[in-house]
C-alpha cells in the first residue's frame, strides 16, 4: 500500500511529507522542513491532489420563469389580479429529475419572488395557486408570508379555487 517516495499526510495533524523508511507497521517520512516523523500506518493516508473541476456537475439545471395562468379582471375590485400557478410542471421543464425537497424549494422561491415583485410593482392583490395535496406547500407558503409586513393573506375564494389557493392583499 505505502512505498518509499509516496507523499502522505497524518490524519489527525497538519503534517505531510514523503516516505523515507518502512519498518513493519511504522512509517517514517520527512516533512517539508526536513524533520523525520514516525507514525503507525493506520494514522496516515496518501496525500493526493483532487481536481474538483473534474467532478463538477456538468448539467446545471436552469429554471424558467413561471408561466402565468391568466390575467383577469377581479369580480370584487376594478384592478387586475395576478394569479401564479405553483404546480411544478408549470415552473420547470425537467421536474421529474427533482426530488421532493427541490420541488418544494423551487415553488417557494417562485412564490417569494412573485410576492416581492408584486410589492415592488405596488400591486394590490396576488393569488398563489398551490393545489390540493397533503398541505405541505400551503403550510410552507403561509410560514413564508408570516415573515412579511404590510400584507394580509387568507384562503382564496372557495367557489373559484376550491381551497387550492392563497390570496394575498398588500396594504
Amino acid at each position: 500500500m505505502f512505498k518509499i517516495g509516496t507523499k502522505v499526510k497524518v490524519i489527525d495533524d497538519n503534517i505531510s511529507g514523503i516516505i523515507t523508511k518502512l519498518k513493519g507497521d511504522c512509517i517514517y517520512f520527512n516533512d517539508e522542513f526536513g524533520f523525520e516523523h514516525e507514525y503507525h500506518k493506520g494514522e496516515i493516508i496518501k496525500d493526493i491532489v483532487i481536481n474538483y473541476e473534474e467532478y463538477r456537475d456538468e448539467e446545471i439545471k436552469e429554471f424558467s420563469k413561471p408561466k402565468f395562468r391568466t390575467f383577469r379582471k377581479s369580480h370584487r375590485h376594478p384592478y387586475l389580479t395576478r394569479e401564479i400557478d405553483l404546480h411544478i410542471e408549470n415552473l420547470v421543464d425537467n421536474w421529474r429529475d427533482l426530488d421532493n425537497a427541490q420541488i418544494i424549494q423551487t415553488q417557494l422561491d417562485v412564490a417569494r419572488n412573485e410576492v416581492e415583485r408584486a410589492m415592488f410593482e405596488s400591486q394590490i392583490r396576488l393569488i398563489l395557486i398551490h393545489g390540493y395535496g397533503k398541505g405541505i406547500l400551503k403550510k410552507e407558503i403561509t410560514e413564508l408570508l408570516y415573515r412579511y409586513t404590510n400584507i394580509e393573506f387568507y384562503d382564496a375564494s372557495f367557489k373559484e379555487y376550491h381551497g387550492d389557493a392563497i390570496e394575498i392583499k398588500f396594504v
